[in-house]
């Protein structure tokens, strides 16, 4: 796992930049876990396929990776009706994932999720970090909620 602070990730897109984070412009920092009863693997994958999003996380819509899950490989999506551009910021399979989107309307989210086998399941802990205007609009109750309707699609593929 990597010792860092999400808040000082830095910014990809298009040239790797690092830009320092002014703490009285950064709004909400969430940071919450959640145990998946399936393998490290299942998880992963759930999350890195793009298609099955919509299931766990409807908000987000017409999520685009033209160079797949590359480092540093440009992201874009739909959210509440904004067009948002971004990057991959962490791809390590079944340990981390990363991402980050620009807000159009000022600031940036940051996202970062970190995989790890707890008994015969998985402990999913997922980071959140918005800056600006946006980061009103990504609340620890909305991220709580996204991780719960996951787990419920991890564990009924399990299943079936």
């Amino acid at each position: 796992m990597g010792d860092y602070d999400i808040r000082r990730l830095p910014i990809v897109f298009n040239v790797a930049l690092v830009r320092p984070v002014n703490p009285e412009v950064m709004l909400p920092h969430h940071k919450e876990s959640i145990a998946i009863n399936a393998p490290v693997k299942t998880v992963f994958a759930v999350m890195t396929d793009l298609g099955r999003w919509a299931d766990w996380w409807p908000q987000i819509q017409d999520v685009r990776l033209p160079d797949g899950w590359t480092v540093n490989g440009p992201m874009s999506c739909r959210v509440m009706g904004m067009d948002l551009e971004g990057a991959v910021t962490i791809y390590d399979p079944d340990k981390e994932l990363g991402f980050e989107t620009n807000m159009p309307i000022g600031g940036r989210v940051v996202q970062h999720f970190t995989f790890e086998r707890e008994n015969k399941g998985t402990r999913l802990t997922a980071e959140m970090d918005a800056s600006g205007v946006g980061g009103m609009m990504f609340t620890r109750k909305r991220l709580l909620n996204e991780l719960e309707r996951l787990k419920t699609n991890v564990e009924g593929t399990e299943t079936e």
